[in-house]
């Protein structure tokens, strides 16, 4: 379980007898909570430390959340960066070469096999993506908190842009993928977080593959569109109304109505609609109702 060398990012815990003493000094201080710190900076690469408070630290103050970052970061299981230099500028957290080994353990894999590099991690802090991967953390957020505030509601599945390539590679690569339950109903859909650094052309070109997914699958393919503006909004939802079929759905909301008022709630305006009335989940799930897997007619 320990094989791990410096060319996979995991250097620093490659000495077996060092790497256990570590593990034996951690075992009786690392929580589960703290597991899932490790895990979910490990699927989706940064957070902020107010992001990380909001998902995994709800019921506790700020001060309580940044004293056990700051904690983990001692136990050298996770790296921090500021973005730019402000005395009010929030912490950014990343796992730590140690913190990707425990990762590693607590899912059965070797550390080479976790794909962790500490290098392309440490990247992000400069990367363009940055915006992006951040972003895509509230829209995590906005869902999780909608779903603790709805008694018949629960966000069963949220899989990261990683474990969706895995899955649906050969027909998309959607930034996230979500199962929300509320009440009776059942909603699978894919996110797309846009900043509006891509041409409208290059979205929608997107939706092909999607339609190949819904094809083969005979699944409804829903895809949720986040967007940065109003204007965005609106062109979005008209470029891809000629996408739209009974099997294949697009549903667009800004940024501001996400943190505002929650994805649970009527943000979403269906791409290629009649109206301007806008959705929430449910009804999106009751737009499109899903036929057992191999069962119905493929379009």
């Amino acid at each position: 379980m320990v094989e791990a060398n410096a060319a996979n990012g995991i250097g620093p815990v490659a000495d077996l007898a060092e790497y256990g003493r570590r593990l034996v000094y951690l075992a009786p201080r690392i929580t589960p909570r703290d597991r899932e710190v490790l895990a979910g900076l490990h699927a989706h690469h940064v957070m902020a430390t107010g992001q990380l408070h909001r998902l995994y630290f709800p019921a506790s103050g700020g001060r309580r959340c940044r004293e056990r970052l700051l904690q983990l970061h001692r136990y050298e299981l996770l790296d921090r960066f500021r973005p730019f230099p402000g005395r009010h500028v929030a912490d950014r957290w990343v796992l730590a070469p140690l913190g990707a080994a425990l990762v590693a353990e607590h899912q059965g894999l070797e550390p080479h096999e976790l794909g962790f590099r500490q290098d392309r991690v440490l990247a992000r802090a400069h990367s363009a993506q940055l915006r992006h991967t951040l972003g895509l953390v509230e829209c995590l957020i906005a869902t999780t908190q909608a779903a603790r505030a709805c008694e018949d509601a629960r966000l069963a599945i949220w899989e990261s842009e990683r474990e969706c390539a895995l899955r649906w590679g050969r027909y998309i690569r959607p930034d996230a993928y979500m199962r929300w339950c509320q009440g009776d109903t059942e909603l699978d859909a894919f996110w797309e977080y846009d900043t509006g650094t891509e041409p409208l052309t290059k979205v929608q070109r997107k939706m092909a593959g999607y339609g190949r997914l819904a094809r083969e699958s005979r699944l409804p393919s829903i895809v949720l569109f986040a967007v940065h503006s109003q204007t965005r909004e609106d062109h979005l939802a008209r470029k891809l109304a000629s996408s739209v079929t009974g099997t294949v759905g697009a549903y667009v909301t800004t940024h501001e109505h996400l943190g505002k008022t929650g994805p649970a709630e009527r943000v979403w305006w269906a791409a290629g609609g009649r109206s301007r009335e806008r959705l929430n989940l449910v009804d999106i799930a009751r737009r499109h109702p899903r036929k057992e897997q191999g069962q119905g007619d493929s379009e």
